[in-house]
């Protein structure tokens, strides 16, 4: 980084099998300071102290008005926003983030998405969310907000939409083979049901864990370096 300071990166996150992964490690490589807080901390930081704010995934649903720490999830992606800090949703994060810019969550009419699934990317991707083999893993689906620019979608609905500086992806740039395979035990019994082989999906993860990495942190570097443009400041 060639910045008078290194980024500062907030990650949120939901359970333990949900860490920052590669997305994480890439910022660190790039000079990043990376923190994660838990989505369960009875207080949550103010964005206005980082240059990206970044809410992973969850087992729940973005819509689950029960959930104790929802509020207060949203509200400090609501405040990010408001402050101009850039937002880069990942799954259940992209969910929340779609909510608080005016976007709605909701089940999925076709049933869970699991997999090494192909996504199709609009031309306005270009230079953000590359095609391709990405894995999906979720029972909900997005309605990008109406000034929202969808990007990348599968039959099943969206995979990541833009609003002015914050990014959503429904699919998982995160995904280590350690997070893949407690997924796969988490929801083996509903995998079998559907259709998705759980160990062959935990079989391709590995087999393509070098390229996978190197399409998380290609997307990484942009998403970041959009973020520190946006902010007047070099990536």
């Amino acid at each position: 980084m060639t910045a008078s300071r290194p980024p500062r990166v907030l990650f949120v996150q939901h359970q333990d099998d949900g860490p920052p992964g590669y997305v994480g490690e890439r910022i660190a490589q790039r000079g990043g300071e990376v923190e994660v807080v838990r989505a369960q901390s009875p207080r949550m930081p103010d964005p206005r102290g980082y240059d990206l704010v970044v809410p992973l995934g969850c087992y729940a649903s973005a819509y689950d008005e029960s959930l104790p720490f929802l509020r207060r999830e949203q509200d400090l992606l609501t405040a990010a926003v408001e402050s101009g800090v850039a937002v880069f949703g990942i799954c259940f994060g992209a969910q929340l983030l779609a909510r608080v810019l005016g976007g709605e969550v909701h089940p999925s009419p076709g049933g869970p998405e699991i997999g090494w699934l192909e996504v199709e990317t609009a031309p306005q991707a270009a230079g953000t969310v590359e095609p391709g083999p990405w894995l999906v893993w979720h029972l909900d689906v997005i309605s990008p907000p109406a000034d929202g620019v969808e990007l990348a979608w599968t039959g099943v609905g969206t995979q990541a939409f833009r609003h002015g500086r914050h990014l959503g992806v429904q699919f998982h740039p995160e995904a280590t083979l350690d997070s893949v395979r407690s997924w796969a035990d988490h929801y083996r019994d509903l995998l079998l049901d559907i259709g998705p082989d759980p160990d062959e999906i935990v079989a391709t993860t590995r087999r393509t864990a070098a390229e996978t990495a190197r399409r998380a942190y290609v997307l990484t570097d942009r998403v970041l370096a959009a973020a520190m443009q946006d902010a007047g400041r070099p990536a």
